[in-house]
């Protein structure tokens, strides 16, 4: 496999008041470049948008340029500078430190968004679902998907692992 993108011509892109972020979409998993201008904050810039009281998102990322002060809900907090690669999990606040833009990039696995879901076929169709109740649906949609376009036979336990999920888990997201 061989692939690349460029985040100056992103998949998409989100712009807010403080900054941005553009995300390419490889197979497997997203690449996403923030770029966060002095006097963003998370819970100022996002929160409104996200409608929750801190991010829900888990970041494994690398700080570029600039500052960034994260504070987990628990009260444990970090200062990022460049250079420094990093695993945030849920539950944070964090905020620019300086005159300096933040520049981050996060890898983000396939299967593993906020708020949702999403697989992608290496045809570059991609599959999402809001919420892990929602998980049979695409397990079904992505199993027709495979047939049905490449002739090709995909178990469910396929994709629930492309998705890093296992089948007690999505058993349990459904209810059953």
């Amino acid at each position: 496999m061989l692939e690349s993108k460029n985040t100056a011509m992103p998949d998409d892109k989100y712009s807010f008041e403080h900054g941005e972020v553009s995300l390419v979409n490889l197979t497997g998993f997203t690449v996403g470049r923030a770029e966060c201008k002095p006097g963003w904050r998370w819970s100022a810039d996002v929160k409104p948008l996200a409608g929750t009281d801190t991010c829900p998102g888990t970041h494994r990322s690398y700080v570029v340029s600039g500052r960034l002060h994260v504070a987990m809900s628990d009260g444990r907090e970090l200062e990022l500078g460049p250079g420094d690669a990093h695993l945030v999990g849920p539950g944070h606040d964090a905020w620019v430190i300086g005159d300096e833009p933040c520049v981050t990039i996060d890898f983000i696995p396939a299967g593993d968004i906020a708020g949702g879901r999403v697989v992608r076929c290496p045809c570059g169709v991609e599959f999402r679902v809001a919420t892990d109740d929602q998980i049979d649906h695409l397990v079904a949609a992505v199993r027709e998907h495979a047939k049905g376009s490449h002739d090709h036979q995909v178990s469910r336990e396929q994709v629930l692992a492309e998705l890093g999920v296992t089948p007690a888990a999505a058993a349990g997201a459904a209810g059953g």
